[in-house]
């Protein structure tokens, strides 16, 4: 509680678990210290079945399941998702696979296929995911957002990442960056429609997930973000974060450097009382209603 007596909810999330040992180990880490109150496995990566101890290790933690379309190999037979494959066999980038989509050239039934190939394997090592959301946000495009949404309600799970915009800038406004960023603003309204109709559906989500401009990559600024953040009147903020222990380069794509910042912010147990103290208190998607 800080001194006007105002405590705001804080999911701070991290994706990519199973990518490869060093973002294991760092999650882990970070679970262990306390702000980290949630993370996703990509259950088509080579260690996702170190997952298999996340929830005796970590009670606290919701255990949720990141969908990946656009790293590694399938986790169905590759004869059934023959569109989403590049001639390696691996799925296509994420440019790739967005424009391929677009162009009605990827099937709607290979991409539930896949999906429902990860979603089993989550199960068998981890049990009913918490929450879901996808590597890179590949599922926030038209249609594509509507299928994984309505995929995750006949799989029953409760709840998802929202993608509904809390923008923190690191200078100026909110509202100043969207005056300035008309682009930025029109996406971020077409988002929250789609995740309104989500909510329609009956799919819990956060209040909104936090946009960082002006930070550069990553969130390790954390402490320095939460009082910029524009706090929702009506459920938790959620933060996303990437850490790991070492690079991996060619699996992290744009995110190298700040994963290590990341790691070396979040794994550090003083952190809860630090954002505690001023006013944010850190939760799971347990607090998403």
């Amino acid at each position: 509680m800080n001194r006007n007596g105002v405590v705001h909810q804080l999911i701070i999330t991290a994706d990519d678990y199973g990518m490869c040992p060093s973002v294991n180990r760092a999650i882990e880490e970070c679970l262990a210290a306390g702000a980290l109150r949630a993370t996703c496995v990509m259950a088509n990566m080579p260690d996702y079945p170190d997952a298999v101890q996340l929830r005796r290790a970590f009670p606290h933690a919701s255990i949720g399941i990141h969908w990946t379309l656009t790293l590694g190999r399938p986790a169905a037979d590759p004869v059934q998702v023959p569109d989403l494959l590049a001639p390696d066999g691996q799925f296509w980038p994420a440019p790739e696979l967005r424009r391929r989509w677009l162009a009605r050239r990827i099937a709607p039934a290979q991409i539930e296929t896949e999906l429902r190939a990860q979603y089993d394997r989550f199960v068998a090592v981890a049990g009913q995911p918490d929450f879901w959301n996808t590597h890179q946000n590949v599922h926030v495009l038209p249609g594509l957002f509507a299928l994984a949404v309505a995929l995750a309600h006949r799989l029953g799970i409760p709840a998802m990442r929202s993608h509904r915009r809390i923008t923190a800038p690191r200078n100026g406004s909110a509202l100043t960056y969207h005056l300035t960023h008309p682009v930025y603003w029109l996406k971020g309204r077409m988002i929250a429609r789609w995740a309104a109709a989500a909510a329609r559906q009956g799919m819990r989500m956060p209040a909104g997930v936090v946009s960082t401009p002006g930070y550069g990559p990553g969130k390790a600024a954390v402490e320095q973000i939460v009082p910029r953040v524009p706090w929702p009147r009506h459920g938790p903020a959620e933060l996303v974060i990437h850490p790991a222990t070492q690079m991996v380069p060619e699996l992290f794509g744009e995110l190298t450097e700040s994963r290590l910042r990341e790691y070396e912010v979040f794994r550090d147990p003083a952190l809860s009382r630090r954002l505690a103290a001023a006013g944010v208190q850190t939760v799971g998607f347990e607090a998403v209603v």
